[in-house]
């Protein structure tokens, strides 16, 4: 109901509609994927225009774009975005920002839910848990800032598993014992929930940090006019309802 609404709403976000269907390739973060599935349904919807969506890890869609891979847009953090400017291979203007991810932590379903109230609270939890996992990305990289800032990072080394991308981690604690703590992308976990995964909540408000994520042109787009209007199309107003929905601001 809520997507049909966007939809309905975020008519004439373009301009006019093709006259023959096109494609509009977009790489993105995988975090700000889940927001991006239904705000493309609903491009395709008003506009006939089908998205190719291919998501991953924000270094690896940089490596592809630098390789010589040209999607029409690319979603990532504004540290890759401002490389590929600099580059030539993501357009500067046009770029805008499409919404801001925050960290949470997550046990599989059924499991005890830890206290992560507060930092003190957050750190016994860590210190308590069976293991620690967490990936190597955005998310990944400010969690080890964290497990500094509280002191624990020697103590947790031994029991902490990391993978490359936040699915790898979702995927580890659903199939794990039970007493496993992860920390991942708030919208990733979010989207895992129906399959077994539990959201115990964002970390402490002292603690958390959020990863902004901002959209562009790449320079050797095959559709550029496509690719900014699907930019348009993703950061208008109405679409906040599409980003909130998966718990990215």
């Amino acid at each position: 109901m809520a997507i049909k609404v966007l939809a309905l709403v975020m008519i004439g976000c373009l301009s006019t509609a093709p006259v023959s269907a096109a494609e509009v390739r977009v790489f993105c973060a995988g975090a700000v994927e889940p927001g991006l599935v239904a705000l493309s349904d609903a491009f395709t919807r008003e506009t006939g225009n089908v998205v190719r969506l291919t998501a991953g890890v924000p270094a690896a869609l940089r490596q592809r774009v630098e390789a010589g891979e040209a999607p029409d847009v690319l979603i990532a953090p504004p540290r890759v975005m401002d490389a590929l400017v600099q580059a030539g291979k993501v357009k500067a203007e046009g770029r805008a920002l499409v919404a801001r991810v925050g960290v949470g932590v997550l046990v599989r379903k059924g499991a005890p839910l830890p206290d992560i109230s507060s930092p003190e609270r957050l750190k016994q939890t860590l210190l308590s848990a069976e293991s620690l996992v967490y990936n190597r990305a955005s998310t990944g990289t400010y969690f080890e800032r964290i497990l500094d800032r509280l002191g624990v990072a020697e103590q947790v080394k031994a029991k902490s598993v990391r993978y490359a991308d936040g699915v790898s981690v979702l995927e580890h604690v659903l199939s794990g014992t039970g007493r496993e703590v992860g920390i991942g992308a708030i919208t990733e976990i979010k989207e895992y929930e129906p399959k077994g995964l539990t959201l115990v909540g964002p970390l402490p408000g002292e603690l958390q940090n959020y990863t902004s994520y901002v959209a562009g042109v790449v320079s050797a787009a095959a559709a550029p006019d496509l690719g900014a209007g699907f930019i348009r199309f993703v950061t208008s107003p109405a679409a906040k309802a599409a980003f909130s929905a998966t718990g990215a601001q």
